[in-house]
């Protein structure tokens, strides 16, 4: 969740950065993904048995994935900078 905990520090101290609407949807899907996942991995966790952590393995693979399309795997600060410079 680190790239929802920046955003969120970002808008509660500097309030909403001035996105279009392709880079707003962008830092919402970021933030969607990252939701889902905790909660993947959260259910992962709270299983009792070894042999069935396996089957939540390949959507968390999936949404992973699709969080570093959208980020580039890159830090927090950097991608909040490229979504304000892709928006002018």
């Amino acid at each position: 969740m680190r790239y929802t905990k920046y955003f969120s520090g970002v808008l509660r101290n500097q309030g909403a950065p001035n996105l279009n609407v392709e880079q707003y949807a962008r830092l919402m899907n970021i933030v969607s993904l990252e939701g889902r996942l905790q909660e993947l991995l959260d259910l992962k966790e709270g299983l009792k048995s070894p042999n069935e952590h396996y089957k939540y393995d390949v959507r968390i693979h999936r949404l992973s994935k699709k969080i570093n399309d959208l980020t580039s795997d890159s830090n927090p600060e950097d991608v909040m900078q490229s979504m304000l410079y892709n928006s002018k």
